[in-house]
């Protein structure tokens, strides 16, 4: 690989001036530095990290906690974040967070040993403990939390606006009829909390009433919640709709809906959460929120760079990406004449 003095050499420069041209310092004509720059994009020029380290501080590169790297959500949020990390010019570094956990590693040595810049932070199987809270407030660098905060207001935070989305999906399930209205909840997580807070507040301000018997909360959503669901389902007095957490319990649902041979939309509708993939793809079609997964990941990681640059140095931030409907045929209007029915 060729060297700032080989640059240097050909160009007929000293290598402080190479060094200036490629990165972008002042000082050099514009027609030596685009000569330096050609000479470097031509012979594969790529500069020595360890140097740029010992010069700056700056290591160019972030840790990143994920768990469930075969979860279609987190994928999108990586995907997103390694697009501006490239974008940027930044590596990147990444670390199963929960397996770090239950093995009682210090995760933060983990990434100091690495000279991280900055640590983006996307959610636990379990909320963190007072130990690794401890952890985060003691290293020096930035932090941005990613879709779940776990109650901490200390750090950066970029997710959805899960309240607000909750309450949409619901409206519209009222504006299509649906009377019994039932919920598939997940409070372990802080976006869980605000999803059930959206439905019941949607609930209350269309005059819908509430039956702790539609309610279901499971205690761990990544478990296969199938046959719980076709206990609560089994019964003549079932909701007419479930709105889950996720597209996960939704597809839970789905199955425990065919298992009992229950027709959606037409004698029970269901929706998600998230838009992942594979939500295009059931039978049912499922309605759900599209959550954006992959520009709540980029702009997770745009503002963590700009904390790392100091281009941002004001307050704490929350960013939160309003979610979309997306209308599949898990869900129906019910016709007026049913209605009457119905109230009769």
């Amino acid at each position: 690989m060729i060297s700032m003095k080989e640059i240097g050499k050909i160009c007929g420069v000293g290598e402080s001036t190479v060094s200036k041209a490629l990165n972008g310092r002042a000082g050099i004509k514009h027609s030596t530095r685009e000569r330096i720059k050609a000479v470097a994009k031509k012979y594969g020029y790529q500069p020595n990290a360890m140097v740029e380290f010992v010069q700056t501080g700056k290591s160019r590169s972030i840790g990143i906690a994920c768990n469930q790297f075969q979860c279609q959500f987190s994928g999108g949020l990586l995907n997103g974040i390694h697009d501006a990390l490239h974008e940027y010019g930044y590596d990147s570094y990444i670390i199963s967070w929960d397996k770090l956990v239950r093995d009682e590693a210090d995760l933060l040595s983990r990434f100091a040993r690495r000279r991280v810049d900055g640590l983006l932070l996307l959610p636990m199987a379990m909320p963190p403990t007072p130990d690794y809270i401890s952890q985060l407030y003691s290293f020096h660098n930035p932090i941005v939390l990613v879709d779940q905060s776990w109650g901490i207001n200390e750090f950066d935070f970029v997710g959805t606006n899960n309240r607000e989305a909750m309450f949409q999906i619901t409206q519209y399930l009222v504006e299509c009829g649906y009377q019994r209205i039932g919920g598939v909840i997940f409070c372990g997580a802080s976006s869980g909390q605000e999803r059930k807070a959206g439905f019941l507040e949607s609930l209350i301000h269309h005059h819908v009433t509430i039956d702790a018997k539609y309610l279901f909360e499971v205690e761990d959503c990544d478990a296969d919640n199938t046959e719980k669901l076709k206990a609560f389902l089994d019964t003549p007095d079932r909701p007419e709709v479930l709105v889950c957490f996720n597209d996960y319990l939704a597809v839970d649902a789905l199955n425990a809906a065919y298992d009992l041979g229950i027709k959606v939309p037409e004698e029970l509708a269901i929706t998600g959460f998230g838009d992942l993939p594979i939500c295009g793809k059931l039978r049912p079609m499922l309605t759900t929120i599209d959550q954006h997964a992959e520009k709540i990941g980029k702009s997770a990681a745009k503002l963590l760079i700009s904390r790392i640059t100091g281009k941002e140095d004001g307050p704490r931030r929350e960013i939160l990406i309003p979610g979309a409907l997306k209308i599949r045929n898990s869900t129906m209007s019910i016709p007026k004449n049913k209605l009457r029915r119905q109230a009769k």
